[in-house]
């Protein structure tokens, strides 16, 4: 089983390490979209990186070969083990793919798996280095990116401590650290967050496919049982990394902030000013209204006594000595003649026209007519609108009898 995720392991790390080397030998040859912001700059990109990611899984697959011909041996347990080995190559090789475009993706996640294959194949080294000085078996001797402990303490017969906590603080160390300088570069986020899962996600899928067997202290199903926990313990890594930001972040923040809170203190003192003179100017416009209303009331215009004085209701261009109806208070030749002089307009009337208006003469007196009484004044009597009591009406009235006939009129004799 150790050597089915190895090969599996190997097959998905060539596919993403080839496929890293060929982009960056690529170099010039690389495609430059005009617009790499626009739709068809993003597609070009994208598909530039799905190509190089098929180059690199073509050439992995010499990897099939490589494992497929040393197991034709047939075993007890598998009769066609060069099949199995060259399917757990092609498994490993699809896996490969798809990591390697998100690693063409963010430089990030191409630190990750670089560091992780490092890591693994050192640790590989040591543990046949240390099989050989031994005199052991070296099939068995390098497993999958743990240690095998001899001496160690088994939690329920399945997890090997030490073995488990290297798996995972391994993972968080490498997520952490591949993650730095791309982190400090102010490389995408997202990609530096994930970066972290993408090294122990491999060695995870590796164990996946291989499925060891259940067993009591058996240092694979160990492997198998951590490899999730040491994917998330990776993750950890590069996000606590991808929080602290690029370099002088932080202080560029500050220094935002303190800008954000002058500009803001700066239109507050503006806007306080702007208020307080809008107040002042607003109360000197109200003095000002108040002191000519003031000057008004107390220095009168020099032609208001000039002007003529107008009945409510009436029209600013009636004239008293010719717009007046003749059924009014008096006939408009009463009132003279008006003429309009620079200082204003005048009025003036003759004493005959005074008289008429006094009623102390008359216009045109007519003669009395013949058996009616004049009066003092010259004028006509007029009959009156109600006639006169007639001459008994100043004698008393008769009193009534007495006796029966009281109350009864009097016969007329």
């Amino acid at each position: 089983m150790s050597s089915l995720a190895w090969v599996a392991w190997l097959a998905a790390s060539s596919t993403v390490i080839g496929a890293i080397c060929a982009d960056r030998l690529a170099g010039a040859g690389a495609p430059v979209p005009a617009n790499p912001d626009s739709a068809a700059g993003q597609a070009l990109i994208v598909a530039w990186r799905v190509v190089v990611a098929l180059a690199a899984a073509v050439g992995s697959l010499i990897i099939v070969p490589l494992v497929a011909i040393p197991s034709r041996l047939p075993r007890p347990d598998n009769a066609a083990p060069y099949f199995t080995a060259g399917g757990y190559a092609i498994a490993g090789i699809i896996v490969g793919l798809l990591v390697a475009i998100g690693a063409l993706t963010a430089r990030a996640i191409a630190a990750n798996v670089i560091a992780s294959a490092a890591w693994l194949w050192a640790l590989a080294v040591v543990a046949v280095a240390d099989v050989v000085r031994a005199d052991g078996d070296t099939s068995t001797a390098a497993q999958l990116g743990t240690w095998q402990f001899t001496d160690a303490t088994w939690i329920h017969g399945m997890v090997n401590l030490p073995a488990a906590l290297l798996m995972i603080v391994i993972a968080l160390l490498i997520g952490a650290l591949a993650a730095w300088p791309a982190a400090r570069r102010g490389d995408n986020r997202v990609g530096v967050a994930v970066s972290g899962l993408a090294g122990p996600l491999l060695v995870a899928i590796a164990y996946l496919l291989a499925i060891p067997g259940l067993g009591d202290n058996d240092q694979h199903l160990s492997a198998f049982v951590i490899s999730p926990y040491a994917v998330l313990a990776g993750l950890a890594g590069s996000v606590i990394v991808s929080s602290i930001g690029p370099r002088g972040s932080r202080a560029q923040a500050r220094a935002s902030r303190r800008a954000a809170a002058e500009a803001r203190d700066a239109r507050a003192a503006s806007d306080y000013s702007d208020w307080h003179a809008a107040l002042a100017e607003a109360d000197a416009k109200a003095d000002a209204k108040a002191n000519a209303r003031r000057d008004d009331e107390d220095e009168p215009s020099q032609d208001s006594w000039t002007k003529e004085p107008v009945a409510v209701g009436a029209g600013p261009e009636l004239d008293s000595a010719t717009d007046l109806e003749s059924d009014a208070y008096a006939p408009s030749r009463a009132y003279g003649t008006s003429s309009v002089e620079p200082t204003g307009r005048t009025y003036s009337s003759d004493a005959s026209k005074r008289a008429y208006a006094e009623d102390t003469v008359d216009d045109e007196p007519a003669p009395a007519a013949s058996g009616t009484p004049a009066t003092s004044t010259g004028r006509a009597s007029v009959a009156p609108l109600w006639p006169e009591e007639s001459s008994t009406a100043g004698k008393p009235a008769d009193k009534p009898g007495r006796g029966r006939g009281r109350g009864r009129a009097k016969p007329s004799e």
